[in-house]
Parts: structure tokens; sequence; C-alpha cells
């Protein structure tokens, strides 16, 4: 850093002397040996360092060592060309404001006068996130967010963003929304999810806490650490994997019903067409036809556009779920369409528009007919469906004895119905996430999903986008998950730049194991499915 050429005039000077003169061998006063300068560059413009070195004066001390001052480290950490404030400005816009390297690198370089290269940055800030992380896991940070909180709920799940690597599985507590704990495992095996709980109950421990209840999707791991490490505790499965879960089979059988429906709506393109063929047509005139191009060109055209963009806009609709699922939302929506179509053609209003409306209503009607007997049934298997989470998440005001006791009737209802496949997987999923369902009526007011930490995945994954414009979330977050996912959750708790104050006493924090070992993996990965081994081969 203090290579670059700099404005010499704008460099302010700093003499830095250490405040304890003895000798720590003898006891001696120490004298100025000698002094070693280095220039920083901070928000407030370049520094000059000056250090005066001291050196044991009692000539019969064996210590020939030099000792600077302790104001050092206030300012810069040894080989930094930065000050604190600049490195905690840059740490503040990576995890907060989600800026990229190169925008880091412009606004240093545009506001400040800051000259620092891509690779600098990318250093300082991987020293930055070691620190915050090691900040928000310190025992005595989390003994103080914790203080006057004695009852706990923990939730644990696994991101995976690309097949073949290993999964970041997090541990989050929701009644402070705080994420404990983020490791990537190679294996989903019992025996290595053991160790993420063994180290929550280590925490738990640690911090004198009481662990009301675990919430969780259905694996297997899961329930049987939940069993032996915290014996006792309450395991609460997540109700929207539930619902997922139950309903799998009828989301199939309406996705094969809505993509038949749609393949069979065709035509649109050739509507819109004509209406912009007249359009072009009106604004150069021929003899044919100028009445029925004139008036396509004018409002009724405009009304078959609006008609067609509303049915593309429903045929590209995908969204729904268990209760609504997607094709039985389009099939609603194309009917509205058809009941509004009706109406134009009995009206006895005449015209090319109407006759192109029509021709609409007949692409419509022929995708709808053909699939309104698989539809029927995905409508009958819904109503079922809402029916059960009707039951689990109390909408009809029913205490939660007498829910229990519908649901049980609805399972042995659907156990009897052996005839349909459909009912049969129903009672096989009720079956099976029933004793996570109805957990001590004392815990009702606690989640009954674990959507909380799910969606808290997407600001990991957003942040990947933002910072490289990707659509794609790489793997960059499982690789630096256990050091990442607690920097951005600390960030999200701390709006505000994080100071020196903050982060010295962390400063010498280093990743733990698990990333370092993923980081590793990740760098022969790459190594063996690189080109140049291609060519290497070929050559031999």
């Amino acid at each position: 850093m203090s290579r670059f050429a700099m404005d010499q005039s704008r460099v302010r000077e700093v003499v830095l002397v250490r405040q304890d003169r003895g000798c720590p061998a003898c006891g001696a006063k120490m004298r100025v040996q000698c002094e070693r300068t280095r220039i920083i560059h901070t928000l407030q413009g370049p520094v000059r360092l000056i250090v005066k070195l001291l050196q044991c004066g009692n000539e019969e001390c064996d210590s020939t060592k030099t000792f600077g001052s302790e104001q050092e480290a206030e300012y810069a950490m040894p080989r930094w060309g930065i000050g604190w404030d600049v490195f905690c400005w840059m740490g503040h816009r990576r995890f907060a404001r989600h800026w990229s390297v190169c925008q880091i690198r412009h606004e240093l370089a545009d506001s400040y006068d800051i000259p620092l290269s891509d690779d600098a940055i990318e250093d300082h800030l991987a020293s930055y996130q070691n620190m915050v992380a090691a900040r928000h896991q310190d025992f005595e940070e989390m003994k103080r967010a914790y203080r006057g909180t004695g009852k706990v709920v923990l939730t644990i799940d696994g991101l995976q963003p690309e097949k073949g690597h290993e999964t970041l599985y997090v541990v989050r507590e929701v009644t402070r929304n705080r994420v404990w704990f983020a490791e990537p495992l190679l294996s989903g095996t019992t025996a290595e999810i053991r160790k993420l709980f063994v180290r929550a109950k280590h925490l738990v421990r640690t911090l004198r806490l009481n662990v009301v209840l675990w919430i969780s999707d259905k694996q297997d791991a899961f329930l049987k650490c939940v069993a032996t490490e915290f014996s006792g505790v309450p395991h609460r499965y997540c109700e929207n994997h539930f619902f997922r879960d139950l309903a799998k089979p009828v989301l199939d059988l309406d996705s094969t019903a809505k993509t038949k429906m749609r393949a069979k709506i065709r035509g649109l393109r050739a509507l819109e067409g004509e209406i912009l063929d007249s359009r072009q047509a009106a604004v150069q005139p021929s003899p044919a036809n100028r009445k029925q191009r004139s008036s396509l060109a004018g409002a009724s055209g405009n009304v078959v556009l609006d008609y067609c963009s509303a049915v593309r806009g429903i045929l590209n609709d995908n969204h729904g779920g268990p209760a609504h699922p997607a094709g039985l939302r389009m099939l609603e929506a194309l009917g509205d369409v058809q009941k509004s179509l009706r109406r134009v053609a009995s009206s006895g209003i005449v015209g090319p528009a109407i006759d192109l409306l029509a021709r609409l209503k007949g692409f419509i009607d022929r995708g709808v007919v053909d699939q309104r007997k698989p539809f029927t049934r995905v409508r009958q298997y819904t109503r079922q469906v809402r029916h059960v989470i009707k039951l689990l998440t109390g909408e009809d005001g029913l205490p939660l004895a007498k829910r229990k006791s519908r649901f049980a009737a609805k399972l042995d209802e659907f156990q009897r119905r052996e005839d349909d496949g459909v009912y049969v997987h129903f009672a096989k999923v009720m079956a099976s996430f029933r004793p996570g369902l109805f957990v001590r009526p004392k815990l009702a007011a606690y989640p009954r999903d674990n959507l909380d930490l799910e969606r808290w995945f997407r600001c990991p994954k957003s942040h990947e986008r933002r910072i490289h414009g990707h659509r794609h979330a790489g793997v960059r977050i499982v690789r630096d998950g256990p050091t990442l996912i607690p920097t951005l959750d600390a960030h999200a708790s701390h709006p505000r730049v994080f100071s020196r104050e903050d982060l010295f006493p962390f400063r010498f924090a280093s990743p733990p194991p698990s990333q370092v070992a993923a980081q590793q993996r990740h760098a022969i990965m790459r190594q063996s499915r690189s080109k140049k081994n291609d060519a290497s081969c070929s050559e031999h």
C-alpha cells in the first residue's frame, strides 16, 4: 500500500510510543532504539504511523528484543495497509448491503482515494468474516443475547445448492431469531448428524438454557438424534413438509393434467398477429379489407389483445401449493375467461373482433374439455387435503383435543379406502407424521413448521446472487457456510457498522476446521475437472 504514489501533503503523521517502559526480562527502563514507519489509509485520509521501538538499556540483560507501541493495533493490524475504519466499512458494504468486490474497489477509489486491488479486498473480507462470525458465536455475546431468557426453541435444516456437494446444516433458535452455528457435512447419516446435536447440547448447557421444543422435517437422523441427545424434549415435525408429502400424488396428477391442458390451448400468437397486421395496414391502407383492418386497429383490437394477454398470464402461472394446486387454479381462471367470452358472444354484437374472440373461446374449450375428468379427481382429493390442513392449523377454531380426535377419524377413513391408491398414500403419510404433529397443548404458541429457517435461507442465497450477479447461488454458501452464515445473521440483527471495539477481541479468529476441510475438497474438485487435465490426457 505504501508503494502507491500519493499526495504527501495529505498524509497525517502520528507518533506512537510504548507506555510501559519496563523491560519484561529484567524490569529495567527501556529506551528508544529506532523507529518504524508505515502508511495506512483511513476514511479521513492517509496516516503515517511513526512507531518508536524500545529496547532494554541494561547491558547485563540478555534480552535484545525490540518492543513497539501497544496503540499501533488500534490503528491497524500488522501487514495491513488500511485502518480499522476502512476495514469495518468494507465488511458492512459486503455483508449488509451485499456489494460486490468491484463496487467496493470503485467506491474506495472514487470517494476516499484509496487504491486497493481485488485480491487485497477479498483477503480483508475473509478476515472480517472470521471476526464477525467469531463474535456472533462467542459465549459471552450469546449470554448477553439470551439474558433473561430461559426457554428456547431450536430448529435444524439442510441447504444443498448443487447435487453432489456437501449439505450445509444450520441450527437456528427461533425465539431470538439467531443462528447458533452452521456446518457442512458430506453425509447425512445419523453418526454425522449426531455431531450437530452434541454441539447444540453443549451450547445449551453452557448458556444454561432449557430447550422446550425441536422443529425439523421428518428425517430419520433428526428423529434419532433428538430422541437420544435431547431425551424428553418434544420434537415437532414441520407441518409444511407434511402438507407437501401428503399432497404429492395429487400435485403430480394436477401437473400432468395441467401440462396436457396447456398444450391444447394454442393459437394466441395467430390472433395477436392478425391484430398487429391490421394496425400495420392501417398506416398504409389498401383498398381490400380496408374496413375490417381499420376496425381491428381500433379499440376492439385492444380488447382482443387484452384477452390474449390474460389467457397467456393464466397459462404461465405455476404458483400454488397443497391446498391450491397450480393446474386447478389455472382451470378455474380459464373458466372465468370462458364465462366472460360467453357474455360477449350472447351480446348480439358482430364484427371481426367478435370473430377473433370466438376463436379464442374455441381454443380454451378444446383444452379444458379434454382434462375435465382428471381435474374432477384433483378437486376431490384437494378437498380432503384442505380438510386435513384445517384440522392442523386450527382454522375451524376447535380445541386441540377435538382436532386430534378428528384427525384420527380422518386417518381411519382413509385406511378403509384401500381401493384408491391416493387415499392409501394419505393414510401412510398421516400415520407416519402423527406423533410429531400434535405435541403438548402448552406448546401450541410456538411455530408449527420450519418455514422460518427455510425462509432465512433466502438471505445467503440472495447475498451470493447479488455479489456475483448470477441467478444461481453457488456452492460457496456451503464451502464458507460455518463463517458466512453467522456473519450474515449478525448483520441482519446489527444494522449499523461494526466498530473496532466490536471486532478487536476477535482479531486473531480463524475459520473452523470444517470450513477449511470443505475448501480443500472444493480445490481438489476444481482441479480434477479442469480442462488442463483433458489437454494433458490427449497429449499422452
